[in-house]
């Protein structure tokens, strides 16, 4: 990302409500991309799911060299082929995280940021919803070798109502639907 912060950024308990529980109150999201997930949540939530737990949203391109730099303390080669041996953490001016897109969903009943997440009801729920209202699954499982990163169940991405549809529809990664891949 060309910049530090992005500046259409608010509070994700404003954005959310009570749509899901927070591990960080004080955390932020893009205002679409929240008012998105606030209405992904709650329908989740009519049908019987949930509840949900936000993780994570917004970081700074600074918190998320920290959690790269700690990934290269203990690994000097972490990342340096994610093709062949994908990655969970990007340095930060190449995390979607950075832009306040990004948003890492999991469950109250399940709270660790694995693949077993896609086997919840909520996981599913989400795998098979989620472009319903602008986002996509950003790190599927037989994509790793496009994206460079491991699959991620918990990590979506608003892209909006059209683009989210087309990119599900096709069984694509965002790499694939931007011909970059």
């Amino acid at each position: 990302v060309p910049y530090d912060k992005p500046e259409n950024l608010v509070s994700l308990r404003v954005a959310l409500g009570d749509a899901a529980r927070l591990q960080s109150p004080d955390g932020s999201i893009d205002a679409e991309a929240g008012e998105a997930a606030r209405q992904m949540l709650e329908a989740a939530d009519e049908e019987g799911l949930g509840p949900y737990l936000v993780t994570t949203a917004y970081r700074s391109v600074s918190y998320q060299d920290t959690l790269y730099s700690a990934r290269l303390a203990e690994d000097p080669d972490y990342g340096s082929d994610p093709y062949k041996n994908p990655v969970k953490v990007l340095p930060g001016r190449c995390s979607e995280h950075t832009t306040g897109l990004a948003i890492d969903i999991l469950s109250v009943s399940y709270r660790e940021s694995d693949a077993g997440f896609a086997d919840t009801p909520e996981g599913e729920w989400l795998m098979g919803n989620a472009h319903r209202f602008g986002f996509i699954l950003r790190y599927p499982a037989d994509k790793e070798h496009i994206t460079g990163v491991i699959f991620e169940p918990w990590h979506y991405r608003y892209v909006g109502l059209d683009a989210a549809k087309e990119i599900h529809e096709a069984g694509q990664c965002l790499e694939e639907y931007l011909g970059e891949a």
